[in-house]
């Protein structure tokens, strides 16, 4: 799980800085969006497994880290949506 979020946190710096060097990261910015969201749910799911039964309870701070983890693949762009763009750019279509 550790490795997983250093990989997404690692990316994020890097579209980070291409953000302050006044680099376009439309594309960047998509897969960023993309892999850290899919691996917030997967990290958190794995955390709530940890816990049992008693990860959905309120008792635990895991609970809402899940809720919170499974939202950030909705809103602001599905993870369906990031991978079109992705796609889309990867492929040299343009925007309709």
């Amino acid at each position: 799980m550790a490795t997983e979020i250093e990989a997404a946190r690692a990316l994020m710096y890097r579209v980070c800085a291409e953000v302050d060097r006044g680099v376009p990261i439309s594309l960047q910015a998509s897969m960023l969006k993309y892999i850290a969201s899919e691996m917030s749910e997967r990290v958190t799911s794995e955390g709530l497994q940890i816990h049992g039964g008693a990860g959905y309870t309120a008792d635990f701070a895991v609970e809402r880290y899940w809720r919170d983890a499974r939202l950030t693949k909705i809103f602001e762009g599905t993870s369906e949506i990031q991978l079109k763009i992705i796609s889309d750019r990867l492929l040299g279509r343009t925007a309709r």
